[in-house]
């Protein structure tokens, strides 16, 4: 018998923000703070394999299309693609590195709702004058 790993899936539905969930934003890092960043989804721990994501844009507008198109590939790539035993932890861990920081979509961590203490990576600027 092969031990194959569950396929992972996500689809749209709606998340409770007071409950834990990941918000991904889109935004330059670099250039913005994290409260210009639009947000664009919540996303859920998943249930049977299956993540909810809940959209926060109207997926019709094409002034949105490029926010959407580069999060549904950042969904598909880190829950889906990239094979992970527990894509949730993957999620969680990926809300604090590098790669989240400097892309264009950023995941940030809400583990007790959206009123509580948002959990991911933040640019620090230092000052000229040390």
């Amino acid at each position: 018998m092969k031990n194959t790993q569950p396929t992972w899936q996500w689809e749209a539905g709606a998340v409770d923000e007071n409950g834990e969930h990941i918000e991904l934003s889109y935004g330059a890092a670099g250039k913005h703070p994290y409260e210009s960043w639009t947000p664009i989804a919540r996303l859920a721990k998943p249930k049977d394999h299956v993540f909810t994501v809940e959209w926060l844009l109207k997926p019709d507008a094409p002034r949105y299309e490029p926010m959407l198109t580069a999060t549904r590939h950042d969904l598909d790539f880190y829950l889906v693609e990239k094979a992970e035993p527990n894509p949730w932890a993957y999620a969680l861990y990926h809300c604090n590195t590098g790669v989240n920081m400097y892309s264009a979509v950023h995941w940030s961590y809400f583990p007790n709702g959206r009123a509580g203490k948002r959990q991911a990576n933040t640019v620090i600027k230092l000052s000229a004058a040390q």
